[in-house]
């Protein structure tokens, strides 16, 4: 499998206990332009399927490497389980290595021998474990190749038109949607979809995007590291008394007065400021928050409202939200 291309550089295996340092490693990777598999990357497209086949067939044979995070936690989980007999399988067969241990602690985790070289993460920031990991792709030739073709195809592109479509489930035209395209470097694009469920994007420079599409009346949708080249479909489902919305810097929750603000401080946690709005009821301002965890507004008029932040980068925000019913 020396000259296989692989759909990911790499793809991580770890318990959810460990996601917090994990989550870092994998957006250290993303930014340094490694294709990796990272649950949360891929909520879009591991929504529906049978997660059992589909796991089994990214640990054993869609990824370059795989890292296996060992902890305690680890041999307690079913799926990292099923995931390391998939990775172990493809292992056998390899001429290579393939699993590559990183170390929380020293528990033992079949089939890993204590005689392979593994990475303590005792001392090692998700950076510096990140740049490791780089530093083993890079003596793989056939990763070399890949990231210069796709490079090369980055340098001095002709101007294009990429269109997103978006339907929901009944295959009816989604109109109005908030498209934004985010760039690595922060930098974005933004539309709407029209009458006809399209939202038409004119692409300068050949960059690879986090695509986020939110509605009034329809949960976020995000995609990462979408490559222009092609046109997209997306099919979203309505849920009732939710929605979602992308702000830039400041921006207002439909349904509940008052406006929200972001923050990146400068410790690298996440923060927000609510103009005549109480959060968590009526907790200091900045509050912080996590992505993917929800938090709970009301304003002056008593209105409840429930914010999720799917994805924060410079001044763009994703937030589904979800409204109490009195």
């Amino acid at each position: 499998m020396k000259n296989k291309s692989y759909e990911y550089d790499v793809a991580l295996s770890f318990a959810g206990e460990n996601r917090a340092y994990v989550e870092e490693v994998a957006n250290s990777l993303k930014n340094k332009g490694v294709k990796v598999f990272y649950d949360l990357f891929e909520e879009a497209n591991l929504w529906g399927k049978n997660l059992y086949e589909y796991l089994s067939e990214i640990y054993q044979n869609k990824a370059r490497y795989t890292v296996l995070f060992v902890s305690s936690f680890y041999n307690k989980k079913l799926w990292t389980n099923h995931e390391r007999v998939s990775m172990q399988a493809r292992a056998f067969q390899e001429s290579r290595e393939y699993i590559l241990p990183a170390r929380f602690d020293n528990t033992e985790i079949p089939g890993i021998l204590k005689t392979i070289g593994y990475i303590n993460l005792e001392n090692k920031t998700p950076e510096e474990l990140a740049v490791l990991i780089e530093n083993k792709l890079k003596r793989d030739q056939t990763f070399f190749r890949n990231r210069w073709s796709k490079l090369s195809t980055m340098i001095n592109p002709k101007p294009f038109i990429f269109t997103i479509k978006v339907v929901d489930e009944k295959k009816q035209l989604v109109t109005h949607a908030k498209v934004v395209l985010v760039a690595n470097n922060s930098t974005y694009l933004e539309g709407y979809t029209d009458e006809n469920g399209l939202a038409h994007f004119v692409i300068r420079t050949r960059k690879l995007y986090t695509v986020l599409i939110a509605h009034s009346e329809y949960p976020a949708v995000i995609f990462h590291s979408m490559n222009p080249k092609e046109d997209i479909k997306v099919t979203i489902e309505k849920s009732n008394n939710s929605g979602s919305v992308i702000i830039n810097k400041l921006g207002q929750i439909p349904g509940i007065s008052g406006k929200v603000e972001p923050i990146l401080k400068p410790d690298k946690k996440l923060s927000l400021y609510a103009d005549n709005i109480a959060i968590e009821d009526g907790k200091d301002q900045p509050s912080d928050f996590e992505l993917n965890k929800a938090i709970t507004l009301e304003d002056n008029g008593g209105n409840i409202m429930h914010l999720t932040f799917r994805f924060f980068q410079g001044r763009i925000a994703l937030i589904d939200f979800y409204k109490d019913i009195k």
